[in-house]
């Protein structure tokens, strides 16, 4: 091997340590709390298949209502970053500082609007009487839960953008092993508790996401993060809320599309009956492992890519996707051999109930083949994220969820009458879809000329 071609080996594998150092952490703290919706889907299970779909009807709305929160932690990730790599610490101090009351005032409004209209959006999404009791106590408590939320999304992409992942991984990771064991005792009454089935799990959420926003708000005020964060003298800056929300609006309107893009598709999946959904939820809920990975992998793509950007480096950049992107590939490859070998065992700890079982494992074997698309579309989403170019994610959302999710999906269903089995095929044309959009995006390097 020549001098040259050793060299360029030598950089590739200090750029697969780099993405792997930021990511993991990243990647351990999007995995606890999907473990976390895991094991209250698995706890709620036991009660039925009533318990299941009222969960998972009200975690989709919640995610359409809340989807903004993590969009402005899309802009604090990136500002963060950028202000990072050109060292200044002090903006990146006051430019979390604005996010975090910008996202409290947002969460206030949302949540209050939420509350009161519930009974109205669980008749639209189609909800059976026996479900809609259940998923309305249980949507009520997750929305309290979520003005806790929207404050925790910032502080966590704040650090995350300074190239910090290991902080919010250990406060998330103690968050989760809190909320799971709150969450165990409220629904089945142990140890004296009250029994409070769906509702204990809600309440559950309220208390370990007050529990994360109490951790940070001392580390934060106590400036041992390398970000200092006190609300002593705040006063509103409009030329750092304008450069966050033109960052995070587009991001927000995607997060929009997409959430209420799944709302409406999950409406379709509803008129499919209470076993069905019941169903795909648990199959859902077994590949957002794959998802949230996929997620933790964006985290580090946007952090890296945003801080070579403030260093001047857009071809550190390029690079720092590139191999994001394939480490990516190969993990959630190995994650889909999983759910195409293993689905009847992995659908079997939420449920005995036999066509749940069924109908879940060929689900997960549908879902499989979607994975290394999930993981293109994810990292390089989060790459253009990290360089501001969040309109063109924008623009892809919607040409995916929005024509090939729901429309092949409503045609496979009504039209060939593919039921379940139809729902998930028009998963993986949407997710291939934008897959292959976004790769397009990503190698035109237009993104490298965004100013934020």
């Amino acid at each position: 091997m020549d001098a040259q071609a050793l060299s360029a080996a030598q950089e590739r594998r200090g750029l697969a340590a780099e993405v792997i150092q930021l990511s993991g952490p990243a990647i351990g703290e999007q995995l606890l709390w999907t473990a976390v919706q895991m094991t209250a889907l698995i706890i709620v299970g036991r009660l039925g298949p009533e318990a299941i779909a009222a969960v998972g009807v009200a975690n989709q709305l919640n995610w359409l209502f809340t989807s903004g929160f993590f969009a402005l932690g899309s802009g604090t990730t990136t500002l963060v970053a950028r202000f990072t790599g050109s060292g200044d610490r002090a903006l990146a101090s006051e430019a979390t500082r604005q996010a975090v009351v910008l996202a409290l005032l947002v969460a206030v409004v949302v949540v209050a609007v939420a509350f009161v209209f519930t009974p109205q959006v669980l008749w639209f999404m189609g909800t059976a009487p026996e479900v809609s009791p259940l998923a309305s106590q249980y949507l009520r408590l997750s929305l309290v839960a979520s003005l806790f939320l929207s404050i925790n999304t910032c502080y966590a992409a704040a650090l995350r953008g300074s190239g910090d992942t290991k902080t919010p991984f250990k406060v998330g990771l103690a968050g989760a092993l809190f909320n799971i064991g709150v969450m165990w005792l409220l629904v089945y009454g142990r140890f004296g508790f009250p029994k409070m089935g769906v509702a204990g799990a809600g309440l559950g959420l309220i208390i370990s996401y007050a529990l994360v926003f109490c951790v940070y708000s001392v580390l934060f005020a106590r400036d041992v993060l390398g970000i200092r964060l006190t609300m002593r003298g705040y006063r509103l800056d409009l030329g750092l809320i304008r450069r966050l929300l033109s960052v995070g609006l587009p991001a927000a309107l995607e997060q929009l599309l997409m959430s209420g893009g799944m709302t409406i598709f999950a409406r379709l999946v509803m008129s499919l009956g209470t076993i069905a959904y019941a169903s795909h939820q648990v199959a859902a809920n077994i590949t957002s492992l794959s998802y949230m990975t996929g997620i933790g992998y964006a985290m580090a793509a946007t952090t890296l890519v945003g801080r070579s950007l403030g260093e001047d480096r857009p071809d550190r950049a390029e690079a720092y996707g590139r191999m994001t992107q394939r480490i990516g590939v190969i993990t959630m490859t190995i994650l889909a051999a999983g759910f195409f070998t293993l689905g009847p065992y992995l659908v079997r700890f939420y449920t005995t109930e036999a066509e749940i079982i069924r109908s879940g494992a060929m689900v997960l074997k549908i879902a499989a083949f979607a994975q290394p698309a999930i993981a293109s579309y994810s990292i390089l989403a989060g790459a253009l994220r990290g360089a501001g170019d969040t309109r063109y994610p924008l623009y892809i959302t919607f040409a995916g969820i929005w024509t090939m999710r729901i429309g092949a999906a409503y045609l496979l269903v009504n039209s060939f009458g593919m039921g379940l089995a139809g729902v998930w095929v028009a998963v993986n044309l949407d997710q291939w879809v934008r897959a292959a959009l976004v790769i397009l995006r990503f190698r035109s390097g237009r993104w490298k000329m965004v100013k934020v």
